[in-house]
């Protein structure tokens, strides 16, 4: 305790004739290197430390160089799950702001207005998500906008994928309908041809029905290849359950991403 309370007032000591020697800034005195000397052996409890041989030219300026590498090794090296932390929120940061700069483009033109307000949105989740509240008031009020900004980021960034689904669904939907229409319009056009052929005896209205034959079979044979590429039924479901698992995925990033916060921040 003896020792403790030496170490202490010898702080205070060295503390209070800092503050007094430093209130000229012209004057640049070292005689606090002797206090500073005299603590370090105290706590220590060895007189043959020095300070004197540390705070010399060379070695100050060998520490001013390598302050980068000093502050790595401290926040990085030494705190590497953490960085390991900071590298996945960051990552996944990056991924949802991308995902999210087609819903906030202006008639699908990305600009940097578009980069702010999907940057300011998840650096406002980020924020809420971390965010720590001082009493119920406060814990209700940023609970509620925690929900709010959740559904408005699960929307933003799921909206294109389910966007893109029923496109590609709704394209495959008709190319079906298209080939069972021109399916039964060639046939028609057959019994038409049949009838202007041999019953009417026309050969300018069947040359004409012909023609117009062909030209359906060459579309129905057009659709019929895009069909076989994969626009079909199953194909349009296997699509429509790919998109789902889209969505899914990144709302599971979003829950990650609040989890990886609440461990790294504290606001």
């Amino acid at each position: 305790m003896e020792k403790e309370k030496e170490i202490i007032e010898k702080i205070k000591k060295l503390k209070e004739g800092y503050q007094v020697e430093t209130e000229d800034p012209k004057e640049e005195p070292l005689s606090f290197l002797d206090e500073v000397n005299d603590l370090i052996r105290s706590i220590f409890n060895d007189s043959s430390l020095s300070v004197y041989t540390v705070f010399n030219r060379e070695n100050l300026e060998e520490w001013r160089q390598k302050k980068l590498y000093r502050w790595f090794k401290n926040k990085v090296l030494k705190n590497i799950h953490k960085s390991l932390y900071f590298l996945l929120l960051v990552t996944i940061t990056g991924f949802l702001v991308s995902e999210a700069l087609d819903f906030y483009s202006i008639d699908g033109s990305i600009t940097p207005k578009t980069y702010v307000k999907a940057i300011l949105t998840e650096v406002c989740f980020i924020f809420l998500s971390g965010y720590r509240s001082d009493n119920k008031v406060q814990m209700i009020g940023a609970s509620a906008l925690r929900v709010g900004i959740f559904c408005l980021m699960m929307f933003v960034i799921t909206s294109k994928t389910f966007i893109d689904t029923e496109r590609n669904t709704s394209n495959t939907n008709a190319v079906e309908s298209q080939i069972i229409l021109l399916e039964e319009q060639v046939e028609e056009k057959k019994k038409s041809i049949v009838y202007y052929r041999d019953v009417k005896k026309w050969p300018v209205t069947t040359k004409q029905l012909i023609k117009e034959k062909d030209d359906m079979v060459k579309k129905l044979v057009s659709l019929k290849e895009k069909q076989s590429k994969g626009a079909t039924k199953e194909v349009s479901d296997l699509v429509r359950y790919k998109g789902y698992g889209k969505a899914f995925f990144r709302v599971l990033l979003l829950f990650i991403s609040v989890l990886v916060t609440r461990r790294l921040f504290s606001f």
